[in-house]
């Protein structure tokens, strides 16, 4: 049995998002993203065929679920987005901040005693 690689090549994510639908707004996550379309998590199920859009960063993206089920959902776009805007899509959504007990490149550590309480000897 042969097994087509899906075109064209999808490129997996982690990035909070919106997404607007006919009845409701809900946050969801960009799990992974290609020119026609992206899989996400959502927190409520979508009726197939409803017509949605993706915003993430400063980028708003149209297009119809695809498919919906436990929790994950295929959005088709309605145009392919372009390499700029997939690009920038990606680069303003995404955000990263380190923990707040990072000091001084010690993860968990205070007043020079390690997070499980041992002293340094």
């Amino acid at each position: 049995m042969i097994i087509r690689k899906r075109v064209p090549k999808r490129t997996a994510a982690f990035l909070q998002a919106v997404l607007k639908c006919e009845d409701a707004t809900q946050k969801v996550c960009i799990r992974d993203i290609s020119v026609n379309g992206a899989l996400l998590d959502a927190e409520r199920p979508l009726r197939v065929f409803e017509m949605v859009t993706l915003l993430c960063g400063d980028s708003s993206v149209n297009g119809i679920v695809a498919w919906s089920e436990n929790g994950r959902v295929g959005m088709e776009f309605s145009e392919l987005l372009t390499s700029d805007l997939l690009v920038d899509s990606l680069q303003r959504g995404m955000k990263v901040s380190a923990p707040r007990n990072y000091r001084n490149g010690r993860m968990g550590e205070a007043d020079g005693e390690a997070a499980t309480g041992l002293q340094r000897g």
